[in-house]
């Protein structure tokens, strides 16, 4: 229990997939353009990196949702089986399962997104005036 709690906490904090840094920064660098709802900038703080599927442009956001990416990880099938038999992450096997289980978690957040009206999903989003982003992960955990 205590490597998967370790390997899903190791994974959260990866991209969904492979990223460029951003233009003038580094990786990962934060992005939040103004504040003001006016269509000059956006209500949203955002990593880029964080951005599972749709609109990765804090700029362009209009219906984000969040997730847990840890907990939708962990209720995949190979995330399960890894712990089960404990297998090592950095193995072929490892890699390969946890590949696969982020693939699922792509997809199924895809389908949420585009089934809610989402523009976005991402990993970590907060809005600046505090008001909630819609959390989507049990919609997506039930497509799992």
């Amino acid at each position: 229990m205590k490597l998967l709690a370790l390997l899903l906490f190791s994974l959260a904090g990866l991209p969904a997939s492979a990223e460029s840094p951003l233009p003038g920064g580094e990786a990962g660098a934060v992005a939040s353009y103004g504040g003001r709802d006016d269509g000059r900038g956006t209500p949203y703080h955002v990593n880029k990196v964080d951005n599972i599927c749709g609109l990765d442009e804090p700029r362009q956001l209009t219906n984000p949702a969040a997730v847990d990416y840890a907990a939708l990880l962990g209720a995949t099938p190979e995330m399960k089986k890894i712990a089960k038999e404990k297998i090592d992450p950095t193995s072929s096997e490892g890699i390969t399962l946890t590949a696969q289980a982020r693939s699922k978690v792509l997809s199924a957040c895809e389908s949420v997104r585009q089934s809610g009206g989402h523009c976005s999903v991402w990993k970590t989003i907060r809005r600046r005036d505090k008001k909630a982003v819609s959390d989507v992960t049990d919609a997506v955990k039930r497509l799992l």
